[in-house]
Formats: structure tokens, sequence, C-alpha cells
């Protein structure tokens, strides 16, 4: 498979100071030719957080015929201004290509290659080229190759350049063009004539404005010594003063929210030949999947341990998930994930003898061994999240790099799993396949659109037991159990650990205790729960006759996650969660209760956000109960104000204390 497509919608607002007016430079579009505006330029007034500033980016793309057949040529020209120490890190280029082992015919050559770095220095311009000796070519894997090289004499304030083509034998296949990166972007430019005999569609995404101009264009090739002329598109589009598209913790892939141009092959119509349609539906994916021999037959594959089965003893087993969960953690002990994703599988027998796989390697086996189990399964193919959305109108093989099983609980019902579960369960999926669109194929049945995005209950639920001694020390237990995802996320934790000792300490840093006891149940079992029981103690803060601490003890929200003034993203939360926790505090005797939180009851606009706390005094015991739910996992930049608003509540609400007075 060569480069991957990934043509999504984005319909989110990217606006705010980019449609003020503001000073900025006029970028030279000359290569070579710096301006003295930009090697003088020390900020960029749009965005003065931006460590570096792409001055001038040009992209352009065309067709040649070269022996017997047709090649494209793509030409880069680069220019960036770093303005802080972290920018210089743009002066490192990686090129990834097509080169693969096991295909010598088609294959993608880098060539061409320039760099310099520009300083001003005592009021001059100050040239430094790279030498070919910075540029290294190593091999990615199987299939890529990159080139990567480092631009000399960088600092803040150096205007790099670079350029070099990619000749590619792909000619069926554009890549997509992103108008915007991680950094701002002052000027840039996309030019791309295709030959008539290509039929592309296109399809531009993005809220940023772009230029565009397409006109009628005059080819002269040359095929086997004799000139052939045909018309053709060329297609311009140039984006100016474009605005940072930068990753984060609540994004999951910020290409989907890029400003970008998309080629698709429709067909193709050459002279003396009939049309070929390259236009596909699902249904067509589904069946070149199920035809490829190294998925479709993989599904077919003979079980590899079909007589050690026998030791599981199945049929003694009263529940479908039992049994499912046996025949997991069987498989599991005997091959290990290799940390990979993949959407095609070798033989058996390799995977068996190695001890190791990748997840669909994996899940071909453990779907052979369900088969033998008399249990139905069925692969569901997707993108990952961190990989960029499926589109539904734009179906392409190439946009789906791994599957995960199906499994029949019931006549109407499925629960899923996936070889590179690890400290999950059923239902308990790595947060990077919890997609909401993919795609479930039943061989001989149909396919159809499942959302996996809200499978599973995660829940931790946490009782504290404690008392308060005059000298403000707390000495309790608190006991929680984890579900779901926060039961893998607490296995994760401990399997991490060097060992318990270093996962004890890592507990005391955390929550600023001293642990004096720890016990767990349910961390090396494959179940959807976990527990841990902590003794501690922890120091409150002691003035005079005052005693002052936080009653919730350990804290479900420490500070507000969200405090940018605006978001110009959306906001992705990984999967739905439930927290409970109960706080029982007895206090000194001699002492009263002098200033404690008011109870709060919140949601969130649309109601798939609440909190509530709620305090009571009886006698000489404090209790506190705390709920938070949250449902909703996609929020629009328009909804981001109310969404910073609740949880700047939750976490004040965390972070209130109570005063004690001594009497």
């Amino acid at each position: 498979m060569r480069h991957i497509f990934l043509t999504l919608f984005s319909c989110f607002v990217i606006n705010g100071i980019f449609g003020q007016e503001v000073n900025v430079v006029e970028p030279s579009l000359k290569y070579g030719k710096p301006s003295a505006e930009e090697l003088s330029m020390t900020t960029y007034a749009p965005d003065t957080t931006a460590t570096a500033v792409v001055l001038c980016k040009k992209t352009d793309v065309s067709y040649d015929f070269v022996t017997e057949d047709f090649r494209l040529e793509y030409a880069y020209e680069v220019k960036i201004k770093i303005l802080k120490a972290d920018g210089t890190s743009y002066a490192n280029v990686t090129i990834p290509y097509y080169n693969s082992k096991d295909n010598y015919k088609s294959k993608e050559i880098v060539s061409q290659i320039e760099a310099s770095s520009y300083n001003l220095e005592g009021g001059k311009t100050e040239r430094t080229k790279m030498k070919k000796d910075f540029i290294f070519m190593e091999r990615i894997n199987d299939t890529y190759m990159q080139v990567k090289f480092s631009i000399p004499n960088v600092k803040v304030g150096t205007v790099i350049e670079y350029k070099y083509k990619i000749l590619s034998d792909f000619y069926y296949t554009l890549n997509d063009w992103y108008a915007q990166q991680d950094i701002p972007t002052l000027y840039t430019e996309y030019n791309i004539t295709i030959p008539e005999y290509f039929k592309f569609n296109i399809d531009m995404r993005g809220t940023e404005p772009l230029e565009t101009k397409d006109e009628g264009k005059l080819f002269n090739f040359h095929i086997n010594g004799h000139p052939l002329q045909c018309s053709g598109r060329h297609l311009c589009f140039k984006g100016r003063q474009l605005p940072a598209v930068r990753n984060d913790n609540y994004i999951w892939c910020v290409d989907d929210y890029s400003t970008q141009v998309n080629f698709e092959l429709g067909g193709l119509d050459f002279p003396g030949a009939l049309y070929k349609s390259f236009t596909q539906t699902w249904e067509n994916i589904d069946k070149l999947l199920l035809d490829n021999q190294d998925f479709g037959g993989r599904l077919k594959m003979r079980n590899p341990y079909h007589e050690e089965m026998a030791s599981l003893k199945l049929d003694q087993m009263a529940s479908t998930e039992d049994k499912i969960a046996s025949i997991f953690t069987f498989l599991k002990q005997r091959v290990k994930w290799d940390e990979t994703y993949s959407l095609e599988g070798s033989r058996a027998k390799k995977i068996v003898k190695d001890g190791t796989a990748s997840n669909a390697e994996i899940n071909f086996i453990f779907m052979s061994m369900l088969r033998d189990a008399g249990i139905e399964s069925f692969p569901v193919v997707m993108s990952r999240r961190n990989r960029g959305l499926i589109p539904y109108a734009h179906p392409s093989l190439q946009k789906l790099n791994t599957f995960i099983v199906a499994i029949a609980n019931t006549d109407s019902t499925f629960v899923y799993l996936d070889g590179s579960v690890r400290d999950g369960y059923i239902n308990v999926l790595p947060p990077a396949l919890m997609v909401n669109r993919a795609r479930l194929i039943m061989p001989g049945i149909g396919a159809k659109w499942v959302d996996l995005s809200q499978i599973g209950k995660n829940q931790l639920r946490s009782m504290v037991s404690a008392i308060i001694q005059p000298d403000g020390k707390i000495c309790g237990t608190r006991t929680t159990n984890y579900r779901g995802q926060y039961a893998s996320r607490f296995r994760h934790s401990f399997r991490s650990a060097k060992d318990s000792t270093e996962f004890v300490n890592q507990l005391a840093s955390n929550e600023e205790i001293e642990v004096t006891g720890l016990q767990t149940d349910g961390i090396n079992e494959f179940s959807p729960n976990a527990k841990e029981i902590v003794k501690f103690e922890k120091q409150a803060t002691v003035n005079d006759d005052f005693i002052y601490l936080n009653p919730m003890v350990f804290l479900h929200v420490e500070k507000n996650p969200f405090t940018q003034s605006e978001r110009k993203l959306p906001v992705e939360f990984p999967y739905p969660d439930q927290v409970i926790l109960s706080v029982n505090l007895t206090i000194p005797d001699g002492y009263t209760v002098e200033e404690m939180p008011t109870p709060l009851q919140i949601k969130t606009e649309d109601g798939q956000g609440t909190c509530r706390y709620n305090l009571a005094m009886q006698a000489n015991k404090l209790t506190i109960n705390y709920m938070f739910n949250f449902n909703k996992l996609l929020y629009l930049s328009t909804e981001y104000p109310g969404l910073q608003s609740f949880w700047e509540m939750v976490a004040n609400k965390n972070n209130e204390t109570i005063v004690l007075k001594k009497l």
C-alpha cells in the first residue's frame, strides 16, 4: 500500500484573530532570495506563540510519459522562519517515500535535494548551503524508506529553505495536499496539471479560504519517439495567513480538521480503450477484502491450537462470555502482541513459531479458535482514531488500517475484542480502536456500520474512611473498585512499574500521601474489574487552633484541563466515564467545623455531563458524596465556552477546603 488517503470532513470554525487586520511580512516567492523583512522578522503578529512560521510553501505536480508509461513528478519548495529556540527542530527534515522490497516495478525516487540557511550577520545576509553528506537514507519498514537531512547553522532568527522532487510510478494516485500544519503558514500554493485521460474527483475540506483556479491546458508528450498532444486541466490553490492546526490531548487526529484538497481517481479514459471506472462503493471494498488472500483467505485458516483447546473444557462453561475469555487468555499466553497494528496477516505456522504478531494476525487465529468452539465471529475493519476518520461518502481500501473481532454473544448482539488488548477485557478496547464508524463484514450475509465509541461501562468507585487527629494527620483507608477502562488503566500502571515498591512510591508521590499498606485484586486477571485497598496517612495544614484540609482527601479533578480563552478545534474525549466517591471523616474531639464547602449540582448545557457534591455533618462524622458522569465524546468549538465553564466549576469544587476550629 502506498500513501494513505485521508478524505475527511471538517465542519468546525477556525477563525478568531486571523480574521482581524494584522500587519504581517509579505513573503518573497522567489526561491533562494529571502527578503530583508523576512530575515529581520522577530515575531508573527497573528500568533505570537508560534515557534516558527512557514513563509512560503509551493507544491507543483505534473504528469510525464517515460518508458512506455506515465509518471508523476512532485516538486516541493519550503521556506520557514525560526522565531524561537524550539522552532529550530524544523531544520530537521524527513521525507518518507514508497520503496517496497517486494515490488521492484513500481517505486518512488527522491531527488534534487537542496537546502540552505540564511542569517543576518553584521547587517549582511549570510547563506550556508547544506552539503550532500548531511543527507541520509534509511528503511522504515518493508514498504517505505525515508530521506533525512539537517540544515546547518540554524538558530533563532534564521530563515531556512529547501526543495526536492519525488518521482512516482503511482500516477493513478495523487497525494492529498494539506494547506495547514502545526505552525502558521503565511503563503502556500499548490499547482497540478492533469491530462484528460485521468478523471479525478476533487474534494476540498476545511474552513480556511483558498483561492482556486481551474483552467484548460494542452499537454505535449513523446510516446515511442512520436509526439502526442492532448488537453487537460490545470488547477491552482493558494492560501494566505493560515493559522496553525496543533495537536493536543483532546484531538485524536489533527489532520481531520486541516484545510486540504483530496483527489480520488474516478476513472481512466485512454484513446482506443473502454472507459475504466475506479469509483468504489463500500460493498466493493468488502468484496476486495474478502477476495484478498491475506485478509479473506486468513479468515478461513485452520485453528493451529485445535488439539490443545481440549484442555480448556469449554463444554463445562455456562456462558458464552466465559468461553470467549478462556479462549482469548489461552491464545495471549502463546502469542504476544508486537505493538503493531495491521489489516492483513501471515501464515498461522509462522505466527505460532515466532510467538509474536500484529493485532490482525492474533485476531485471525482467535477467530479460528472461536469457530472451533462453535462461536460466530466477524472482522470489523476500521481506521484507528489517531489515523483519521473513515469518510462514508468516499470509499477506499487505503483508508482502512486494521480490524478487530466482533463476537456473537447472543442471536442479535455482538461483543468486541482485539489482539492488542493486554490490560482490558471484552468490550474494553484500547481507546484508539473505539471509533464511531467501523465496518462489520459478515461473509455471505452482508456488512453494516457499527459505532464502537461507547461500548462497555467505565467506572471508578472509591470509598475513604479516615480519622483526623489533633495534629492534622489524616489516617485511613481508601477502597477503590475499577471497571472497564479504569481497570485497564490501573493494570497498565501496575504492570509498567518496575516492581510493587516503585508502584507504591509513585502512588504516594501522586497523591501526596504516605502509603502504610496496599492490597490489590484482579491485577493479573482477564476481567472487567480490579480492586485496590490503600492504607494511608496524609498531613493537613495546622495553624494555631485551626486545621485546614480538603474533605475529598483524594481529588477527582485537580485543575481545569481547558484553560484556553477560545478554542478553534473541537474537543474529543476518549470514552464515557463515571466517578463515584464517598468520604467519611471523623473529626478530632474538641473540634468543630468552622467553615465547609456548599453543595453543588451542575450539568453541561446538553445534560451529557453532570457533577453532584454533597456534604453532611452528624455528631463528629463528616460525610461527602461525589458523583461525576460524562457521556458525550465530541464538543464543537462553538460549545467550548460552556464546556470550559463546567470543568472550571468541577475543579474549583474539588479544591475547596473545610476549616476545623478547636473549642
